[in-house]
């Protein structure tokens, strides 16, 4: 991308542990409550599955093999770009050795990661382990702690937009189908949904990028899968809570000559 240079901020994108099979059982059939009711779910699919002798086709429990693209409380496909070197990522454990994996390396990645990658790379990945007795009984989620690592990854100059629940009436909005979209289709101003004020905040910033440096639409969405963070500016203010979409200005090579 011409006049871009993206800085080196990587993490494990998909980082957990594995899960027992009380957990599975459950998550197996939450995600198919939800794929009955009409929801976006990705179920047990055999095709091109691995290990292939567990959930390939003839795999001997094909059924059970979760997909790995959502995260869960094990962690996981998180994509959680806070989660630098130097921090401490806390999991709660679901079977005798805990099971830890790593892997999707991301290079650089933006908050959203809105167009569906980040910059992935190949890598070695070192950690450091410790077990905590009797957390894991308290905690529902994983959890991060750190010091001033966030602080390391925030841009020096920045452009922002603010993004509301608002659309063109006559969208339709295919996350929304499974509760009755057809309602909210010709509606402009939807309530308190904070997944279409990140869609109207991300809207402006591409029609931003593209008219202030000179970008494709495509290559502006691109880069604001890697560069731009969404963040929550308030859940209060009904019906518009906010969204914001905040772009690192010093990608731009010319902003930093």
């Amino acid at each position: 991308m011409p006049g871009v240079t993206i800085p080196y901020e990587a993490f494990p994108g998909s980082i957990g542990v594995l899960p027992g099979l009380k957990e599975v059982e459950s998550w197996k059939k939450r995600e198919a409550d939800l794929a009955a009711a009409g929801g976006v779910v990705l179920t047990p699919d055999p095709g091109f599955a691995l290990p292939a002798d567990i959930c390939a086709e003839n795999g001997k429990h094909k059924d059970d093999c979760l997909r790995t693209i959502p995260p869960r409380e094990n962690g996981g496909n998180m994509d959680v770009q806070q989660m630098q070197v130097g921090t401490k990522i806390i999991f709660p454990c679901f079977i005798d050795g805990c099971g830890l994996f790593a892997g999707d390396v991301h290079y650089a990645q933006g908050d959203g990661e809105v167009s569906g990658t980040a910059i992935e790379m190949g890598a070695i990945v070192k950690v450091r382990t410790k077990i905590l007795k009797r957390k894991g009984k308290k905690m529902v989620m994983p959890a991060t702690k750190g010091n001033d690592e966030i602080r390391d990854i925030e841009p020096t100059k920045f452009y922002q937009t603010v993004g509301i629940p608002l659309k063109d009436a006559g969208t339709e909005l295919e996350y929304y189908k499974y509760l009755g979209g057809e309602k909210i289709t010709n509606l402009s101003n939807l309530s308190e949904s904070l997944t279409l004020a990140a869609r109207h905040a991300l809207l402006q910033m591409i029609d931003y990028i593209v008219d202030e440096y000179g970008l494709s639409r495509e290559q502006a969405y691109i880069l604001c899968s890697v560069a731009v963070d969404l963040r929550v500016g308030q859940v209060v203010d009904i019906p518009n809570y906010v969204i914001t979409a905040v772009l690192n200005l010093d990608v731009f090579d010319k902003n930093r000559n």
